[in-house]
């Protein structure tokens, strides 16, 4: 007689910790570990690289919940997933089959292959610059956000498009000051503004020392002081108290879509939080933390977790909506209601602004209302709160700007002003 062996193990997903203590901190990140039990008793564990957390975690099916918009890359983690367990799977019944006695350390480089942990490089300086930002991606795609990753592959696009129109080949040892004039002046043809090009001048730069950590011999002008990304202030508005109040005073009840993204953008200014961060809350953000109630928002693009204050003026929007927070919508849709609202109230000042034609910085002028943005709403709650001598370190711990001195540029505040936040700080005796 014979017996059917068994040629399959069992998988599960798992967090590195357990549950109890992420039920505690439902938003805290663990990693994500494939458990593969077989041949009696036997477990093996190996890490998927990506972290999630509590609130984002569907237990049953052992993935990212696909309900939660914040999470834009959940599907295609989850198919990961699904491409570890089928390839685990697969490569253990034919280990069985073929009569192996199964190690863990096999079982360890199997997936290090498939998820090309053991990838090696060229150390070619011939090798395609191109093929190269592709490794690039693949190295990063865990290891960063994926807006900043989205910003890599646009400065790639970038350069392909330099590439074509030009006719000039891409090549490590051609990154030079030659290079770095053509390419900026490129970007200015293009119209793109100081910042944007320094931002991609930036992102190469950045590729360009990760080629030469991988061995790749890379032109060092690249390093030079002249070849740096650079920027400027920009001419972002605030909305001050005034403007604030005319907009959240506004009644707006028969133009659904208006009043949404009013609401929406308010409550962005009231939590002082990025558009990311703001827009598609929900009540299962709201914590009570000693009688006091809270949205709880880990921050998309620092990681941080923060505690902002559901104020009055909030409380009253979330009355329009059932007492929840009001319902996520396109960013770029804010962008064109909230402008509509603010012409409504007759935020109506000039301002003159800098643009770029045919490489040249011109300027002129435009209705303040058409550039209030998603972005206004965190603007204007750092520079008011910096007006109304809130502590700078506080407004930070909101707004997640990680120093002084990237919070000061942010802020739109005259010398005037700056004077007289100083004057008036209670160290001079007027």
């Amino acid at each position: 007689m014979r017996t059917i062996k068994n040629l399959k193990g069992k998988v599960r997903f798992a967090f590195k910790e357990s549950i109890k203590n992420l039920k505690e901190s439902p938003k805290k990140e663990s990693l994500i570990f494939l458990h593969f039990s077989y041949g009696g008793g036997k477990r093996f564990k190996y890490s998927t690289g990506y972290k999630s957390c509590y609130n984002d975690w569907n237990y049953e099916k052992q993935r990212i919940k696909t309900t939660k918009a914040g999470i834009l890359n959940a599907d295609e983690v989850n198919e990961y997933f699904s491409n570890l367990e089928i390839y685990i799977n697969k490569q253990f019944s034919r280990l069985i089959a073929e009569g192996e006695v199964i190690k863990k350390s096999q079982l360890r480089n199997l997936l290090d292959e498939f998820t090309n942990k053991n990838t090696s490089l060229s150390k070619s300086s011939d090798l395609n610059f191109l093929q190269f930002t592709d490794y690039f991606f693949s190295l990063k795609e865990k290891e960063i956000k994926i807006v900043t990753l989205r910003t890599y592959k646009q400065t790639v696009r970038l350069l392909k498009e330099y590439s074509a129109k030009k006719n000039e080949e891409l090549n490590f040892l051609k990154f030079d000051k030659a290079f770095y004039n053509n390419f900026t002046h490129y970007l200015k043809e293009r119209s793109y503004k100081v910042n944007t090009i320094g931002k991609h001048i930036g992102n190469l730069k950045t590729i360009l020392k990760s080629a030469e950590y991988e061995g790749i011999q890379v032109n060092q002008r690249f390093k030079a002081r002249d070849f740096k990304a650079k920027s400027e202030l920009t001419k972002a508005i605030y909305l001050n108290p005034k403007e604030i109040e005319s907009i959240r005073n506004k009644d707006l009840s028969k133009y659904d879509n208006l009043e949404r993204a009013r609401d929406i953008f308010l409550i962005g200014y009231y939590t002082g939080q990025r558009v990311s961060d703001y827009n598609g809350l929900t009540r299962d953000d709201i914590v009570n933390i000693d009688g006091v109630y809270y949205f709880e928002i880990k921050q998309k693009k620092t990681g941080k977790l923060v505690h902002c204050p559901i104020t009055v003026e909030i409380r009253e929007i979330m009355k329009r909506y059932g007492d929840n927070p009001p319902p996520k919508m396109p960013d770029q849709k804010i962008n064109e209601y909230i402008k509509q609202v603010g012409q409504m109230v007759n935020i109506n000042d000039k301002i003159f602004m800098d643009y770029i034609e045919n490489g040249k910085k011109k300027k002129k002028p435009e209705s303040k209302f058409n550039l209030i943005a998603t972005h206004t709403a965190r603007r204007s709650f750092c520079t008011n709160k910096y007006r109304e001598k809130m502590s700078i370190y506080d407004i930070m711990y909101f707004s997640g700007h990680s120093t002084e001195k990237e919070f000061r540029k942010y802020i739109r505040i005259s010398k005037q002003d700056r004077a007289t936040h100083i004057a008036t700080s209670g160290f001079f005796n007027l």
